[in-house]
């Protein structure tokens, strides 16, 4: 028998979270029939998808038909009728106004004055508009305009000349005819999208639905991969409804952006990733990424290099659908305000603005564009783009697929035919610079190819490099004659090179039968076969699913059987934990760890018990993607991040870090009730790496249990205190063990052994935070804070003034009689507003005599 194995080749690498599809569609451009989708149950009102600037340049791929599929069809599953507008003309009030919604994904040819002068009009007049934009320096199609400058209406550091830059035939050009700059977004909508570049960040700080028109009703999260805020310039037209965390910085700015990417901290002041606007009878909607619209189900090529497009499958990430749609729906409807002023809702405060952000005052922080096109694409002449992308001539040149035909156990020691083949050529096509060659795990060489003048090799390693013809079916097929190493035996790998790159890598069984599982594609093999094969090889394993899909993105999950464990990277959420599958897909290796994605096939087997964890002290290479157990370890650095919570478990001599994602609803504050700095705990989970640190990922709450048990510290009864009188606060500490326990306080870099006892104006009025650490006999350690309020008491005004001249804060005897007086009329007010005007006579002398006969600092004694 022969066995068989195809791959489709890959284009570029793949990171996590992207798809790549191997399929392409037939040529078409502006000229042939627009796609549509017809709704099953109509409501009467359609949206219209703009296809006219450039929302298929570089990778983007935002058709209905394509990577925005999913959206499309959403809306058509709420009884919208969605059309796509494909044309050579420039927008104008007619190709709107039978459309209840406009939508603008992510343009990258700039709109006409025209075009502006249409959009408003059609807005003013009751339509809607959706602008979905992107990051700064996004370029797609590298015309030195980013999709947010395009629906500002201006360049970055290019206001008074729109074509800065420009060769003379871009300058010139049908795409740049009627362009002008102005600051045409925030003029007309109130808002204006920012040129800042977040990263990967989830957006949680949501407006509530009574102050968004239900807008936000069901949505708790955002997703962010690479994108924008806006800034709201008029609250009148325009309000955010999703933000940003607070407390970003520059390390959450996305890793190529041009300046700082981070403007002003995140939360309110960052501006609102989506925001909504009202214009007269229309309204408007903004967000600042595609990643949340787009799936992975591109269809058309990339224009300038017809490579396959790679599109993020962000739609079904977090609420983004439920966001997306909800504000569509409230687009669809027209109500009878012109303003947000006119309505209940609270309007926002105008958004700060770096210098940088004043449309004039812009600078471009790099020469445009960001990178050089390739040589005869032009982004404004679709006749330069490559086959298979929109606006092509051609349709794409489909891309090899690489086979091989070989015995179903190779013989050790014995001749035998090795048949590549190579479908998918050009009749009579002629594909050089090819090697096969076979090796075990470590890449140890096994196999000899015989030399075309029939000599064979002086050692063990990849064939002579060899050309194939194509026949008139496209296919060329090229015959070797193969010998093993006496000896070796099991496992293998076959490879097909070019160039010395890897094109196909397939396992196979030398001395013994390995076989045939009768699907034509990969052998099975173990984990850990697969775990030891190179990235870019296709693989066939089996295990059980061990951590829910979706807990670490996309709905991917961790797989293992006896052998090992992996991490597989897949979007179909019909699968659990604790199913048995059979998985066919490629191998990559992502920040360290080594996955299996673009998956081809899932088989569902049934259900099989989880493994058993193995016990360890630390993490390493041994059991990576693995369930483990580190018994008795000492939680130490516990830091909070916006989507995790992290902290270092010591145990055995070793550290390793733990590290508990949101998506597990294992929330920092419920963690932190139960488990303090010092406390021994146990954790299981997955064995895990990111770039060069291990990573320990528990998976549920029960994942993490105490072991044994630092002292326990209980919040003081009491937590308000007066400055006047000397206060011990009673911190109650508890030990199961019922060994002796070392408590020592803290209170604004003071001490005490136990608790502490402060002693009368020690300490001003405020809120204070107090730290208790307590340690056992065996070193277990506990630490927590609590928050005390010192205050000054009504009745005890008159003994502040007593301790202030014994303490010195008062300098003779006369000045304190004084002082005391104006205090009992404090005490003796009768209402509030009496109390308030003598409080502030009393205030008002001494500070008169303050840095006189009463010291300055007396003064902080009196706050109220």
């Amino acid at each position: 028998m022969l066995k068989k194995g195809k791959k489709w080749v890959a284009f570029g690498s793949l990171a996590v979270s992207m798809v790549l599809l191997p399929e392409t569609m037939d040529a078409e451009g502006p000229n042939d029939p627009a796609p549509s989708i017809d709704p099953q149950n109509p409501n009467g009102k359609s949206v219209l998808f703009d296809n006219t600037h450039g929302q298929t340049a570089g990778q983007a791929d935002w058709v209905i038909d394509g990577a925005f599929s999913e959206f499309a069809e959403g809306i058509a599953d709420n009884g919208y009728a969605v059309d796509e507008l494909r044309q050579t003309e420039p927008i104008s009030l007619d190709d709107l106004e039978p459309y209840d919604v406009f939508i603008i994904p992510e343009a990258n040819i700039p709109f006409k004055s025209g075009e502006q002068e249409a959009m408003v009009e059609y807005t003013e007049n009751g339509g809607s508009i959706f602008f979905i934009s992107d990051h700064y320096n996004a370029d797609r199609n590298l015309n030195r305009w980013d999709s947010s400058e395009i629906m500002n209406g201006y360049r970055r550091g290019a206001y008074d000349n729109p074509t800065k830059g420009m060769e003379e035939d871009e300058v010139s050009s049908e795409a740049m005819e009627g362009v002008e700059s102005s600051d045409w977004l925030a003029d007309e909508f109130g808002i204006r999208f920012r040129y800042n570049a977040p990263g990967t960040v989830t957006a949680d700080q949501m407006e509530t639905p009574e102050e968004t028109f239900g807008i936000t009703e069901g949505v708790e999260e955002a997703a962010m991969h690479a994108g924008s805020t806006l800034a709201v310039t008029d609250p009148e037209k325009a309000k955010g409804i999703v933000y940003l965390p607070d407390g970003l910085t520059e390390s959450d700015k996305w890793g190529p952006s041009v300046d700082e990417g981070i403007y002003h901290g995140g939360g309110e002041e960052e501006g609102p990733f989506a925001a909504i606007a009202k214009k007269q009878d229309g309204k408007a909607a903004f967000i600042g990424d595609s990643s949340p619209v787009e799936d992975a189900t591109p269809k058309y090529r990339n224009e300038q290099t017809g490579d396959p497009k790679t599109t993020y499958d962000g739609f079904q990430e977090a609420d983004d659908a439920e966001l997306l749609l909800n504000m569509v729906d409230w687009l669809a409807e027209q109500e009878d305000y012109q303003t947000f002023s006119e309505t209940n809702i609270t309007l926002d405060n105008p958004s700060p603005l770096l210098s940088k952000e004043i449309p004039e005052q812009s600078e471009q922080p790099e020469p445009e564009p960001w990178s050089q096109p390739d040589p005869g694409y032009e982004w404004y002449d679709q006749s330069t783009f490559a086959n298979g992308a929109y606006g092509a001539e051609e349709d794409p040149v489909p891309e090899p697929e690489y086979g091989f035909e070989y015995p179903d156990t190779l013989p050790a020691g014995e001749a035998f035919t090795l048949t590549v083949t190579i479908n998918g050529l050009n009749p009579g096509q002629t594909v050089s610079g090819y090697d096969t060659g076979i090796y075990l795990d470590g890449g140890q060489q096994v196999a000899q190819v015989q030399n075309e003048d029939g000599s064979w090799p002086a050692g063990y390693g990849y064939s002579e490099e060899f050309s194939v013809t194509a026949g008139e079916n496209g296919t060329a097929v090229k015959e070797q004659t193969v010998r093993l190493q006496e000896g070796a035996e099991g496992e293998a790998n076959l490879r097909l090179r070019e160039s010395g790159s890897n094109l196909y890598t397939t396992t196979v069984t030398i001395g013994e039968n390995g076989g045939d599982d009768g699907s034509g594609g990969p052998q099975l093999v173990s984990i850990e076969q697969a775990r030891g094969t190179a990235d870019g090889s296709e693989v066939t394993v089996e295990g059980v699913i061990t951590s829910a899909p979706g807990t670490f993105g996309g709905q991917g999950f961790y797989l293992q059987d006896e052998t090992g464990g992996i991490y597989v990277y897949q979007h179909d959420n019909s699968f659990e934990k604790g199913q048995k599958v059979r998985i066919t897909g490629g191998l990559t290796t992502y920040q360290g760890m080594k996955e299996i994605d673009n998956v081809s096939t899932i088989e569902v087997q049934g259900t099989k018990d989880l493994p058993n964890d193995e016990i360890v002290n630390t993490l390493d290479g041994s059991y990576q993607a693995e369930r483990v157990t580190i018994e008795g370890g000492t939680v130490q650095n516990m830091e909070e991040y916006y989507n995790a919570f992290e902290f270092d478990l010591h145990a055995a001599g070793e550290v390793t870090r733990v590290r508990v994602d949101n998506r597990t609803n294992i929330s920092f504050d419920d963690f932190t009730s139960q488990v303090q700095e010092g406390d021994q705990v146990s954790v299981s989970g997955i064995a895990s790496i990111f770039g060069d640190t291990y990573q320990f990922l528990p998976l549920a709450a029960a994942d993490i249990q105490a072991y044994g048990s630092a002292p326990e510290i209980t919040a003081p009864d009491t937590t308000v205190f007066d400055i006047t009188k000397t206060e011990e606060i009673p911190v109650e500490v508890n030990d199961e063990d019922g060994g002796p326990v070392s408590v020592t306080s803290e209170i604004e870099e003071q001490e005490w052994n136990g608790n502490p006892v402060l002693s009368p104006l020690q300490l001003t009025p405020g809120e204070y935070e107090l730290i208790v650490t307590a340690e056992d006999e065996t070193g277990r350690t506990s630490k927590r804070s609590f928050s005390i309020e010192m205050e000054l008491g009504m009745d005890r005004m008159d003994e502040l003034i007593e301790l202030g001249e014994s303490q010195g804060y008062i300098h003779d005897g006369k000045t304190a009689d004084r002082l005391e007086k104006k205090a009992e009329k404090v005490q003796r007010a009768k209402n509030n507003p009496s109390r308030d005007g003598k409080w502030n006579a009393l205030l008002h002398q001494m500070e008169a005599q303050a840095g006189k006969k009463v010291e300055e600092a007396f003064l902080s004694y009196w706050e109220k």
